[in-house]
């Protein structure tokens, strides 16, 4: 795991402090996201300390971030975990049942920080995934059946936080907006790469949560 990207979520000291991350990456940047965890868990390191969270410092602390709305849920969240002493379920069933928690934050948890298997839909993987069919893509897409049924077959069952993290790595780094598609390996398999300079990019951004570049 030497490779992969150094986001401090991705080894942090409390399981919940991965959650807090993963609720703030939610169509945000990544870098961007770095310095208000840090902050965050600086002010708030231990589950017990949540207690004192006001919405009014949640919202000063993610307010470069953006989408005010993750304030009262953020809050909500950070109620649930005073109450659990940071305790967090290990199914995605109840996961889903936290405030702020949708299908990639629980993906994330299972995978990254559960030893479960989950499978990562973010924009930037619905992107990857497009292009090696040569589909187009819309903010709806990452609930087609189709691309959920791709993105199964794609994660193995063994070592999908190794997959995983480096799915998250190469649709950030290089099958990016703009695609590096000559440092590719996997040219040869990508519909898109294929017929690359013929017709313009199918896949345009779109609304998701997780890690975007």
């Amino acid at each position: 795991m030497e490779n992969y990207r150094d986001f401090p979520w991705r080894n942090p000291r409390r399981i919940w402090h991965a959650l807090i991350a993963e609720v703030l990456l939610q169509r945000t940047r990544a870098k961007n996201v770095v310095p208000v965890y840090e902050k965050f868990i600086a002010r708030f390191p231990e589950a017990a300390d949540l207690k004192t969270a006001s919405l009014e410092e949640i919202e000063s602390l993610i307010y470069s971030l953006g989408l005010k709305w993750r304030a009262p849920l953020l809050k909500q969240l950070c109620d649930r975990l005073a109450a659990t002493n940071g305790k967090i379920p290990n199914t995605v069933e109840a996961l889903l049942q936290l405030p702020a928690v949708g299908p990639y934050v629980s993906a994330a948890m299972m995978s990254f920080h559960c030893g479960r298997r989950g499978l990562i839909i973010d924009v930037n993987v619905v992107r990857w995934l497009c292009r090696m069919v040569d589909r187009p893509m819309d903010g709806e897409t990452r609930r087609d059946l189709w691309l959920i049924e791709l993105a199964d077959s794609v994660t193995p069952r063994r070592e999908v936080k190794q997959f995983n993290y480096a799915l998250l790595d190469f649709s950030m780094e290089i099958c990016a907006k703009v695609p590096k598609c000559e440092q590719c390996p996997l040219l040869d398999l990508c519909a898109y790469g294929q017929r690359r300079g013929q017709a313009p990019d199918p896949a345009p951004r779109s609304e998701n949560s997780g890690e975007i570049v």
